[in-house]
């Protein structure tokens, strides 16, 4: 992919926490949260764009046969259902 766009604003500090409290829910599978807090952001395009930043580190530490591999099966899988659809069930503690 090529091109250029209008960037999206540079996250403040608070921006950037809720940028990370964003990263984590999503990381535990917490949809719910993750969209409370995308509805209650103050600055919803500074997390939007600090959670793709954050994803762009994440995914150049990664293995290309990995990330490829992900890509190949989220081909053949299809579109999942949407975000925030499924509940969120915490796990299990021993």
């Amino acid at each position: 992919m090529t091109g250029t766009s209008e960037p999206l604003p540079r996250p403040d500090e608070g921006a950037w926490l809720e940028t990370i409290a964003l990263f984590k829910a999503v990381r535990e599978g917490n949809q719910p949260a993750a969209l409370r807090l995308l509805g209650t952001s103050s600055n919803r395009d500074a997390v939007i764009g600090g959670l793709l930043s954050m994803l762009g580190m994440f995914l150049r530490a990664e293995s290309p046969h990995k990330l490829d591999q992900f890509i190949a099966a989220s081909h053949r899988a299809g579109p999942p259902p949407a975000f925030g659809a499924r509940p969120f069930l915490p796990p299990i503690e021993h």
